[in-house]
């Protein structure tokens, strides 16, 4: 199956600390999953694709789908995982665009 584009506005956020552990990381994934199925609404969505840490730059990315910049920072903010930046992305690939339709 091709690559596409995804249906869902996609966002990259930005935390800029030390890299956390596989373990954190997982248990931070956890944590802002939970936090996005509690805001849940038929207006308001944001889904966690996932997580990648740069170690060398003490840098993590999470890309996210949702409606509005604004719902990624709030929940990111509940899990306590203030995002540093947002930014509204192309989502594009094989598995992640098959998943957002």
């Amino acid at each position: 199956m091709g690559a596409g584009v995804l249906s869902s506005p996609c966002y990259l956020v930005e935390w800029y600390r030390p890299v956390l552990s596989g373990a954190q990381m997982g248990r931070a994934a956890a944590t802002i999953e939970a936090c996005a199925a509690s805001r849940a609404t038929s207006d308001s969505h944001v889904r966690l694709l996932g997580i990648v840490a740069l170690p060398a730059d003490e840098v993590v990315f999470g890309i996210f789908l949702a409606d509005t910049e604004t719902d990624v920072a709030e929940v990111c903010r509940q899990a306590g995982m203030t995002a540093q930046r947002v930014t509204a992305a192309l989502g594009f690939g094989g598995t992640a665009a098959r998943i957002a339709q």
